[in-house]
């Protein structure tokens, strides 16, 4: 296995995770601003969600939360199986093993990923669509700067 390969794969599984984590958590109201008599979330005010929306778009991700959390914990743990095993210099047939395991976990959180935004697509109207898929092109850094600045 090339070091390459193994760091590409670390990267995807890391950038899936955050992804799934950072839009889940910027679905919902941060407690601070409930306190506050604030009820948008980062999410409902940049596509302009109407209550209804983001009250559905929550129960979805309250729904999968158990399942991204157990998801998440298995993958966390195949990766660091698999770091372990190659700074050990395992040999490579247990290598490759949890290599296809921890490919395989990062293929089941793509297909999670795509069935959340199947849920949730159609509570969007079209431009809110447009404007979640503007967002997540625009990467995890931009919009990190993006709440920095409205802050």
């Amino acid at each position: 296995m090339t070091r390459t390969s193994w760091l590409r794969t670390l990267m995807l599984a890391l950038a899936a995770t955050l992804v799934a984590a950072t839009l889940a958590q910027a679905a919902e109201p941060a407690g601070g601003d409930a306190r506050h008599g604030r009820r948008e979330g980062p999410l409902q005010q940049q596509l302009g969600l109407t209550d209804q929306q983001a009250q559905a778009i929550r129960e979805i991700y309250a729904r999968q939360s158990q399942a991204w959390k157990s998801h998440s914990q298995a993958l966390r743990q195949a990766q660091a199986e698999l770091r372990r095993l190659v700074l050990n210099e395992a040999d490579q047939a247990t290598v490759q093993a949890k290599l296809e395991e921890v490919q395989r976990l990062l293929g089941e959180t793509v297909q999670m990923r795509v069935n959340t935004l199947k849920e949730v697509a159609p509570i969007l109207t079209p431009e809110q669509r447009e404007k979640y898929a503007a967002m997540a092109e625009k990467g995890r850094r931009s919009r990190h700067h993006d709440r920095r600045q409205s802050s």
